[in-house]
């Protein structure tokens, strides 16, 4: 039984339908961009320079560093966007982001490209945070989910459509023209946050994120979206290794699978949040729990391509489709004006989650992937377990 919360955060004034749809697309090409930035190095690596990325430890500090960075800019970034204003801290974001963007292109060694990923990383946390805060803000809590699904969809369109890209720039001797293309991409999503995001005024207040955390509800919430975002998004990472193997698929042909899965992801967060809306986002936050144990259990026994490519796409749809309502509904338990601090420390429990995650489970010896995908029904379960009992749907 779900029960109203009178601190549902709310806009001030419901938008007409089509400025509040120019103003989540605007939201949308913003996080196609930062997410763009987040997946693109991993994909260069064996393209770059000796000088830019000797392999070994120097690889894995470039590929950390900007995760860390998102993680702490979006942190610090949401107590100030609460008080001086969220479209003002993504406009700045977005364009501290463009810029460096086109750091990557100029650097000449690895100190510069891991200078270049630093700042990239840290403009991502800050514009995030207020893009998922003003997503929130300018929608009604009764159509958040279907909003944010659209905020979430751009996110994912970057594998599909942003790795591909990538890949053939630098194929052809230019890996650094996918960076200008997402500073240029960026710099669009900023345009289009003057144009059509509205100013809403800030509250002038100090929301400090302690008193976020102190929260019960708050706290599960967000413990649910650690769990999930990082059991999810580092088994796909460590995916690619136990793919390469017999009756499966090469390392050289996988591309096409990132793409297709990614395109998934998209249809799975645009599709179903109007769903979420219908039957109740934590409902639907919960079923969507449920689904993804059962196919993280099933792909433990998956041997063949035939058995594990359903499997993966249901996977896809499923977390992708979870990820936009349970922002919703996380967004629903705290008050307007503490909506940007809230998304900040979200966005930092998702690195969070990640880095955890990876450094907790097995990474070789027999059986470690299946161990791995056992480790992600259990997150999934936890996170289940903790919307369960301690989160109830909030209501503007």
């Amino acid at each position: 039984m779900t029960t109203s919360s009178p601190s549902a955060a709310a806009p001030d004034i419901e938008l007409p339908r089509g400025v509040e749809r120019l103003a989540i697309a605007s939201l949308a090409l913003a996080a196609f961009a930062l997410n763009l930035n987040t997946l693109v190095l991993g994909a260069l690596l064996p393209f770059l320079p000796a000088e830019l990325a000797a392999p070994g430890s120097g690889e894995k500090t470039l590929l950390a560093a900007a995760a860390l960075a998102s993680g702490i800019g979006a942190l610090v970034a949401g107590p100030f966007a609460d008080r001086l204003g969220r479209k003002r801290m993504l406009v700045v974001g977005m364009l501290a982001f463009a810029v460096a963007s086109a750091l990557h292109g100029l650097a000449e060694s690895y100190v510069m490209l891991l200078v270049a990923r630093t700042i990239s990383g840290a403009a991502v946390g800050v514009a995030y945070a207020c893009a998922s805060a003003l997503a929130a803000e300018i929608v009604p809590y009764q159509r958040r989910g279907a909003a944010m699904g659209v905020f979430t969809a751009g996110m994912f369109l970057a594998l599909p459509l942003g790795l591909p890209l990538a890949w053939w720039f630098a194929s052809v001797g230019h890996w650094p023209a996918i960076f200008w293309l997402q500073g240029a991409i960026g710099f669009l999503g900023a345009v289009g946050a003057m144009r059509f995001v509205p100013e809403r005024r800030s509250s002038g207040r100090w929301v400090d994120p302690r008193d976020i955390v102190k929260q019960g509800p708050v706290l599960a919430a967000l413990v649910a979206v650690m769990l999930h975002n990082g059991s999810f998004f580092t088994t796909v990472q460590l995916s690619s290794r136990w793919l390469d193997r017999p009756a499966l698929v090469p390392k050289d042909q996988q591309g096409w699978v990132w793409v297709w899965l990614g395109l998934c992801a998209a249809i799975g967060s645009f599709a179903f949040g109007r769903v979420a809306d219908r039957i109740g986002k934590r409902n639907f936050v919960m079923l969507t729990s449920t689904l993804l144990i059962a196919c993280f259990l099933l792909i433990v026994r998956a041997d063949t391509l035939a058995t594990l490519a359903p499997l993966g796409i249901a996977l896809a749809l499923i977390s992708s489709a979870r990820t936009g309502p349970l922002q919703a509904l996380t967004s629903g338990l705290v008050p307007s004006y503490q909506l940007a601090t809230l998304m900040g420390v979200r966005a930092f429990m998702m690195q969070f989650g990640v880095f955890a995650f990876a450094q907790l489970v097995p990474t070789e010896g027999e059986g470690w992937f299946q161990s791995v995908l056992y480790a992600a029904a259990g997150c999934q379960l936890v996170s289940y377990l903790a919307i369960r009992f301690f989160v109830r749907e909030g209501r503007s």
